[in-house]
């Protein structure tokens, strides 16, 4: 029998980014707000493309972004019947791709670029204190009236601080029991608060430390293992996928989900066997 390493961290994101495709059905049940559970898994997978993306060269990152545009022109084209024609209308489309389907790795790839703008202008240490400020400034926006000034994407300044944090993050053999228990206090008490005192102050310091110590725990980075391989699959074949089966299908979005998660599971492990170089690249954004 074939045995295969598992990679705490990759089978993590790899679990997260499935049940997020399943928070709009189970939300209710589990009686946690859908958002706030999303932007906690969305902080995770954020990080870990973020540490992911600093062993990598700039020219792989580039190669990762490739089915991004790919999938992301497909679906504007299939949404309308193929009609190659320029409307302003594209314009919308493609807000609605991104924002919608493919967000998590368009901020991860935005955040790339930034933060290389950044630390050539200020320094790779003083681009980690604008993620912190970034921090800083949401805690003031959701739990005061400070600041005269709100926005609707203003989660994306978390996301920022756990990009510039993770991308930092160096592997060590050694693990820090101090900090798991400091992670897991910070999560029982957070919640408690949510659970009977009804608080929520926007965001979990919990998820900070335990993101870091399940990155840091990983050594074998730069190896493309099979959690990694089917995670990358679900993060963009999927989405295809998923709005294929939608358009030729009648069954109920949860039964969609179910068999686009099987779909893309198959394809993913026959992309997976094959290694392809050009296919991985094309499809999947690794190889």
């Amino acid at each position: 029998m074939k045995s295969f390493k598992i990679n705490l961290m990759d089978l993590i994101a790899l679990i997260l980014l499935v049940f997020s495709f399943f928070i709009p059905f189970l939300a209710n049940s589990l009686k946690v707000n859908g958002e706030v559970l999303l932007m906690l898994i969305n902080c995770y997978l954020i990080g870990y493309l973020s540490y992911l993306i600093s062993f990598m060269e700039t020219k792989k990152v580039l190669l990762m972004a490739i089915p991004l545009i790919l999938f992301s022109g497909f679906l504007i084209f299939f949404m309308r019947d193929f009609k190659f024609v320029f409307e302003k209308q594209r314009l919308h489309d493609l807000l609605y791709v991104i924002t919608n389907l493919y967000d998590v790795i368009f901020v991860v790839i935005c955040f790339f670029v930034i933060e290389i703008v950044l630390s050539r202008i200020v320094g790779g240490k003083a681009s980690l204190g604008f993620g912190v400020a970034a921090l800083i400034l949401y805690y003031v926006m959701q739990n005061s009236d400070i600041i005269p000034f709100d926005f609707y994407y203003k989660d994306l300044l978390v996301y920022f601080f756990f990009f510039v944090m993770a991308a930092r993050i160096k592997p060590a053999v050694k693990f820090n029991n101090f900090l798991l228990f400091l992670g897991l206090l910070f999560l029982a008490g957070e919640i408690y608060l949510y659970i009977y005192l009804n608080y929520y102050p926007g965001f979990y310091l919990s998820t900070i430390i335990l993101t870091y110590l399940i990155l840091k725990q990983s050594l074998d980075v730069e190896c493309v293992n099979r959690q990694r391989y089917l995670f990358f699959a679900y993060l963009y074949p999927y989405k295809v996928i998923y709005v294929l089966l939608k358009s030729a299908i009648n069954a109920s979005p949860f039964a969609i989900t179910i068999i686009a998660v099987l779909s893309t599971f198959i394809i993913g492990e026959f992309l997976y066997k094959i290694k392809v170089k050009f296919l991985d690249y094309l499809f999947i954004g690794i190889h």
